[in-house]
C-alpha cells in the first residue's frame, strides 16, 4: 500500500471514545430505560445509535442501568410468575412441535431478563424454594425433566446478555483479563510491585491489584497503588468503590490509581471524594507522564527485604 492510500485509511477510522459527558451519559440512559424488549437487541441498538463511542462502554453502561433495573423490581417478576406460566402452556398447547422461543418470546414481551424469568417460573413451577437448586437448574437446563421447557430455559439462559452463568463467567474472565493486562504493562513500564496475592500473603484483607513496592511519580503526584476495573464509571458507581475500597486504599497506602478500562463519566475524575489521593484513568499511565526511580546504575545487585542504600535517580 502507497503511503497516500495509508494516510487516506488511517484518516478515515474513526476514534471512539470512553470518557462520556453527564449530557451525553443522561441521553443514552434515557434511550436505555425508554427501550422496550430484550438487552441483547438493546445492545445492538446502541451501538448503531451512538457511534461515537466504544463497544464496550456502551455494553457497560447498558450492564450497569439493567442491574439497578433488575435489583429494584425482582418482586415484579414473582408476582407475575403465574400468569407468565399460564401463557407459555397457552402457546405449547398451540404449537405442533417443539418450539424453543416460547419464554423468550414472553420475556421480550414483557420487558424482563430472560434468565430472571426463567427463575420465577422455575419456583412457581416445580415449587422451588432452595437457591441452590435454582442455580443449578439454570446451569444445566438438561437436568429439567419437561423436555420443551427445558429447552426453553436453555434458550433464554445463550439470548441472555446480562444475566446467568454465561454472563457470571464471562465476567469473572473479563476482569482476570484486565488485571492481567494491568500487570503485564507494569513489568513493561519497569515497575516493581506486589500483586494482591502477596499483600494477602502478607497479612492485608483489603488490597488493590497492585500495590507499588517502589512509588512512581505520575504527572507530579506520588502513586503507592492501582487499581483494575473491567467496567464503565460513572459518579455512582464510583462513590460506591470509594466508600468500599480506594478510601481503606488511600488510609493504607496513600495515594493511587483506579483504572476504568472501558471508560468513565467525565465528571467521575473531578469529585471532590478523589481529594483524598484517588486518580481517574481509562488507560495505564502513558509513558511520558510517569517517572520511575532507576536503581540499576549504582547498584550491582539489588534485595527488596533489606534497606537500599544507593543513590535513586528518577528516568529522564
Amino acid at each position: 500500500m502507497s503511503e497516500s492510500n495509508s494516510i487516506q485509511v488511517a484518516s478515515t477510522q474513526t476514534v471512539r471514545r470512553r470518557i462520556v459527558k453527564t449530557a451525553e451519559y443522561e441521553v443514552i440512559c434515557d434511550f436505555i430505560q425508554k427501550y422496550q424488549g430484550l438487552a441483547i437487541d438493546c445492545e445492538l441498538e446502541l451501538i448503531n445509535k451512538f457511534p461515537d463511542f466504544e463497544k464496550l462502554t456502551l455494553k457497560c453502561i447498558l450492564e450497569t442501568i439493567l442491574t439497578n433495573r433488575m435489583r429494584s423490581q425482582y418482586w415484579r417478576y414473582d408476582a407475575n410468575a403465574k400468569t407468565y406460566l399460564k401463557m407459555y402452556e397457552e402457546r405449547c398447547q398451540k404449537s405442533s412441535h417443539l418450539d424453543r422461543s416460547i419464554l423468550l418470546g414472553i420475556a421480550r414481551e414483557a420487558d424482563i431478563g430472560p434468565v430472571m424469568m426463567c427463575r420465577s417460573l422455575l419456583k412457581v413451577k416445580y415449587k422451588i424454594t432452595a437457591k441452590e437448586k435454582l442455580t443449578q437448574l439454570i446451569r444445566s437446563p438438561h437436568l429439567i425433566k419437561d423436555h420443551q421447557f427445558s429447552a426453553n430455559v436453555a434458550q433464554c439462559v445463550c439470548s441472555d446478555s446480562q444475566d446467568g452463568p454465561l454472563i457470571a463467567l464471562r465476567r469473572r474472565v473479563l476482569g482476570e483479563e484486565y488485571e492481567f493486562k494491568l500487570k503485564q504493562m507494569a513489568n513493561m513500564a519497569g515497575m516493581h510491585y506486589y500483586d494482591e496475592h502477596d499483600l494477602r500473603r502478607l497479612g492485608y484483607d483489603k488490597t488493590p491489584d497492585i500495590k507499588m513496592l517502589l512509588p512512581f511519580l505520575y504527572k507530579g503526584e506520588v502513586i503507592n497503588w492501582i487499581e483494575s476495573k473491567a467496567n464503565f464509571g460513572n459518579i455512582k458507581s464510583h462513590k460506591t468503590y470509594i466508600q468500599q475500597q480506594l478510601n481503606s486504599y488511600c488510609n493504607r497506602f496513600g495515594a493511587g490509581i483506579v483504572i476504568y478500562w472501558f471508560g468513565y463519566q467525565e465528571e467521575t475524575a473531578t469529585l471532590p471524594d478523589n481529594s483524598m489521593g484517588i486518580i481517574v484513568l481509562d488507560d495505564f499511565p502513558a509513558k511520558a507522564d510517569i517517572q520511575l526511580l532507576d536503581l540499576t546504575d549504582d547498584c550491582e545487585s539489588y534485595d527488596s527485604t533489606k534497606p537500599n542504600n544507593c543513590d535513586q535517580k528518577p528516568i529522564t
